[in-house]
């Protein structure tokens, strides 16, 4: 199964050190975080700009010098907000990181509770706590340790997170909002099975009534689940996604345009390019010039 933008098969770090550090700048017109999930955990730091972060069912609204949190499995996507440009930085770590055996303490009493969500944490990170301004004041220690690979950064990496998580459980709430929480859960794990059913079929047509059987769901009913949760109809993120993939194929191959869109599953050239404009503000031809002159000698 092609798991690329949704459910992702990249791995972050290596088994020694599971630790990714990402950056990402786009002007306002540009997308900025495509809708996936991944097992590890995740905090984004906005550095510049603003930007509205769906995280499953819920938008926050996040501006620079503020972050957010995404816990295991959940489903996240962003967008530009305000007009101008939006830069953000983010970790992405397997839990394992903070493990220290086979018996430990600090992952059974807390790492683990909080991926099964027994604790419902603030998602949104301002300002507005003493907890929330020493998260983001770690999070850009942390940002630039990983940067310079200053001296025994993967140990004050690793002692970092460890308190910025200990802070994220000192505001959480345990019990009965966690329990709320899980339960909300099982219409994101319906909506995986049918976003997964998109990965595996995109270049064939899909009929709306293929993916309402997924769920053993009316097409009524299944478009009004599907567009709750991803403010999308079906068959528009199902455009999205293919345009996805057709930018990866103009980066990464030679293909011409006809055939790329071809191999994502349109078969009109003309709403191809329609569609692919609509996305990244240009033409296929124009993003994968674009996209050949910003690669670095």
């Amino acid at each position: 199964m092609n798991k690329a933008t949704l459910k992702e098969n990249r791995k972050h770090g290596d088994p020694v050190y599971p630790v990714s550090i990402y950056d990402r700048h786009v002007t306002s017109d540009e997308p900025l975080l495509d809708l996936h999930w991944h097992e590890e955990l995740e905090l984004l730091l906005v550095t510049e700009g603003q930007a509205v972060f769906r995280i499953d069912v819920h938008d926050y609204e996040v501006k620079a010098g503020e972050a957010i949190f995404v816990n295991s499995g959940e489903l996240h996507s962003g967008s530009v907000a305000g007009g101008t440009a939006c830069s953000f930085e983010a970790v992405v770590f397997h839990p394992e990181l903070l493990a220290g055996g086979a018996i430990d303490i600090v992952h059974n009493q807390y790492i683990q509770p909080l991926m099964r969500k027994n604790y419902t944490v603030p998602i949104h990170i301002t300002g507005l706590t003493e907890e929330g301004r020493d998260i983001l004041s770690m999070l850009v220690s942390l940002f630039a340790i990983n940067r310079s690979k200053s001296p025994v950064y993967e140990l004050t990496t690793k002692g970092l997170l460890c308190l910025i998580l200990s802070k994220l459980l000192l505001l959480g709430v345990p019990g009965e909002v966690g329990k709320k929480a899980r339960t909300g859960s099982y219409r994101i794990d319906r909506l995986k099975k049918v976003i997964q059913y998109i990965e595996q079929h995109y270049q064939e047509p899909i009929q709306l009534k293929d993916l309402a059987r997924q769920l053993s769901m009316s097409e009524a009913y299944f478009c009004r689940f599907f567009k709750n949760i991803t403010t999308k109809s079906p068959v528009s993120y199902i455009n999205d996604y293919r345009v996805q993939q057709a930018a990866q194929l103009l980066r990464q191959t030679d293909k011409k345009v006809m055939e790329v869109a071809l191999d994502v599953g349109f078969n009109n050239l003309s709403y191809f390019n329609t569609l692919f404009k609509q996305r990244f503000g240009c033409t296929p031809v124009t993003y994968r010039r674009r996209e050949q002159d910003a690669e670095p000698l």
